[in-house]
């Protein structure tokens, strides 16, 4: 009987088979991978749940950027109308201003032209004594001058009483 090498690989093949079911490798190569296929399922149920929860998560940060985005809208628009407001307020602060310093200059002027005509008319009423005066020296007697003084003394006794 003569063995040629497929005898050896036959009997080493049968020996190989024999191992593993002695072994029980099958079974426990069914139990591997079985509990491979368990632990793949857990970490795809984990994996799942991790992209549901991340999902929330940013929808939550979606809605959270789109409140902050309005409120920034908001905030600006509120303080464009307190610029506004304060512009407004300021020109009318400064128009009354105006106003007042416009007026107060109208009554200064008018106070002005009130002296300015007293002071003339003081001026003229005294250049109008100073002529009458001179032209009752130059024209009237000592008489004449006497009974003027006398009848205006008259005069104003009259006026006081």
């Amino acid at each position: 009987m003569s063995f040629d090498e497929s005898f050896f690989v036959a009997l080493a093949f049968a020996v190989v088979i024999a191992a593993f079911v002695y072994l029980r490798l099958p079974s426990k190569l069914v139990a591997a991978l079985d509990d491979r296929a368990d632990q793949i399922r857990k970490e795809l149920e984990q994996a799942k749940k991790l992209r549901e929860d991340a999902e929330a998560l940013l929808a939550e940060y979606e809605a959270k950027r789109n409140a902050a985005e309005q409120q920034a809208e908001q905030i600006v628009a509120d303080a464009r109308a307190n610029a506004e407001a304060l512009a407004a307020e300021a020109k009318q602060k400064m128009e009354d201003s105006l106003e007042r310093r416009t007026q107060q200059a109208q009554e200064k002027i008018a106070r002005a032209e009130a002296n300015m005509v007293k002071e003339v008319r003081l001026a003229v009423t005294s250049i109008a004594i100073s002529a009458a005066e001179q032209v009752i020296r130059d024209t009237f007697s000592d008489e004449q001058k006497q009974a003027l003084a006398a009848e205006n003394l008259t005069e104003i006794d009259s006026k006081f009483q």
